[in-house]
């Protein structure tokens, strides 16, 4: 890492750049959830906070390196719910 890049994410390495990164996931309507997946199968529900799903993707990510794990994002069920369809 250069002098003064300390805190330049796109410079930083290992588990600065993990940790500086920004939520990725959107908030989604109060009616629907995030749920996360490892290697296809239900591992968690976290909610409808992207910030939250985020966190809990990462630490999943982290948890089982080299496994696929990925966020679903449920949809809403209600049909005139004012956030609309996901």
């Amino acid at each position: 890492m250069k002098r003064g890049a300390a805190f330049d994410n796109t410079e930083a390495d290992g588990l600065r750049a993990v940790c500086d990164t920004p939520a990725q996931l959107p908030d989604l309507c109060h009616h629907a959830e995030y749920r996360i997946y490892v290697n296809g199968h239900y591992v968690e529900s976290v909610g409808n906070r992207g910030d939250n799903a985020q966190r809990a993707l990462d630490f999943w990510k982290h948890r089982r390196r080299g496994h696929e794990v990925y966020a679903r994002a449920t949809a809403c069920t209600l049909p005139n719910c004012e956030r609309g369809q996901r």
